[in-house]
């Protein structure tokens, strides 16, 4: 009766540290793949507009095979008047359209383009470095305040990915410490046990997860979004912590 009794403790105390490393997990995941999402829309919706005063039918066609050929530039696209001046913020107002309105020949051109995730994070550099050789009466704008939510964003990510590498790497030295040097003979139905307590751990962990992030579905699907690839590694690292303290039992 004693011994079912110690089990029984050493099973308990398995479960609420594993059901701890899964929340954990779960809260890291989380927080990673809503950065990446964060990260992914504002690379989407990033644009840098550009104005081409005083150009002619040829002077622009030929700046427009110019921009496709900027390193960093994954679309161009040539704007009508209409929509040059609905991009909110992009032009000054002394660039407004009807100050060329009289130089039917020579209208300023508008284009909008699309860049890479490396121009995104120093706009200011990129424009410098290549407009000002490409053609003096060229001039480009972007929101400055989406550039920095940028530069923040992908700092966030890259230290949560730090972090985690970090926290895999003293995991897995962990559990080879313990498999390779600890000796002590446990019996399958224990080490089963243990594995046991981390499915458990992972669904109550994930179900938790979930009911918390849920007044989130109120910004819409791309403010609840799931990895499972993740899911899938916390999963087997709690699994696999199951295993381990098993054997373990230092605690």
């Amino acid at each position: 009766m004693t011994e079912n009794k110690a089990v029984f403790t050493g099973q308990s105390r398995i479960m609420f540290i594993l059901l701890a490393f899964a929340l954990l997990a779960q809260g890291a995941l989380f927080m990673r793949s809503q950065a990446y999402n964060s990260f992914d829309m504002l690379m989407s919706d990033f644009k840098i507009a550009v104005v081409l005063n005083n150009a002619s039918s040829s002077e622009t066609e030929d700046f427009t095979k110019k921009l496709n050929s900027l390193e960093g530039v994954s679309e161009v696209r040539y704007l009508n008047a209409k929509e040059a001046l609905a991009l909110p913020g992009a032009l000054p107002e002394q660039n407004g359209f009807e100050v060329f309105l009289p130089k039917e020949d020579f209208l300023p051109a508008f284009f909008e383009i699309k860049a890479s995730q490396s121009v995104m994070m120093n706009p200011e550099a990129w424009i410098a470095e290549h407009f000002s050789s490409m053609a003096q009466d060229a001039q480009a704008y972007y929101k400055e305040s989406q550039a920095q939510a940028a530069i923040y964003l992908g700092g966030i990510v890259k230290y949560i990915n730090i972090v985690l590498g970090l926290s895999m790497f003293f995991f897995l030295t962990f559990c080879f410490f313990v498999e390779a040097y600890y000796i002590r003979i446990t019996s399958l139905s224990t080490r089963m046990g243990g594995v046991i307590c981390g499915i458990f751990a992972y669904a109550l962990a994930l179900a938790l997860s979930y009911i918390l992030a849920s007044p989130l579905k109120l910004a819409g699907e791309q403010g609840f979004i799931w990895d499972i690839w993740g899911q899938a590694g916390c999963l087997v690292l709690t699994l696999m912590l199951g295993w381990t303290l098993a054997k373990w039992k230092k605690f």
